[in-house]
């Protein structure tokens, strides 16, 4: 017996498409959901990732792994009036200033004062000094503009595929009201 896609009682297709559209539209909204945790911790995981800020003259002692690290310090006007000085492992070295290195916005506001690279995982021994009152400094993952460019990408993107697996949720269900 072959069997009609209508349904008898009411002479309308069956609700299958809409069935679809929902798991489809349900699996969309599911991933833009995950596309903007994703830019959300793409664009603010760095700031969760510092070490314990102390203040302006005092020496932080903080292990620090192989690869680019930022100093971040407490947001003021006098940038070009702060110093930075330490070792690593028993060896100077000196901050680089970049013009596409950003501060840090949670869980505290933080400008960047430069950043360094470490050939090998050791202890790092830096004060920081000027002119700035009450004034703290930290040491975390470095954070560029294109960074910032790429979580707002990925967020934009889970923004997108989240409205789309709302309209098609909507649409689902407009269909097996119909």
């Amino acid at each position: 017996m072959v069997t009609s896609p209508l349904n008898e009682n009411e002479n309308k297709p069956r609700a299958r498409p809409a069935r679809a559209l929902t798991v489809i539209g349900l699996i969309l909204t599911a991933l833009g959901v995950f596309g903007l945790l994703g830019g959300a911790y793409l664009g603010f995981g760095a700031g969760f990732q510092v070490a314990p800020a102390v203040p302006f003259g005092e020496v932080m002692t903080v292990e620090v792994s192989r690869g680019d690290h930022a100093v971040y310090v407490t947001p003021n006007e006098r940038w070009s009036d702060i110093s930075c000085t330490g070792d690593l492992d028993g060896e100077e070295f000196g901050l680089r200033p970049s013009m596409i290195q950003q501060g840090l916005l949670l869980p505290e506001r933080w400008d960047s004062q430069g950043s360094f690279g470490a050939d090998t995982a050791g202890a790092l021994r830096i004060s920081c000094d000027g002119p700035v009152s009450d004034a703290r400094f930290t040491v975390g993952p470095v954070v560029t503009f294109l960074d910032v460019v790429g979580a707002v990408a990925v967020g934009a993107l889970g923004l997108v595929v989240l409205a789309g697996g709302l309209v098609l949720v909507i649409l689902a269900r407009r269909r097996a009201r119909a």
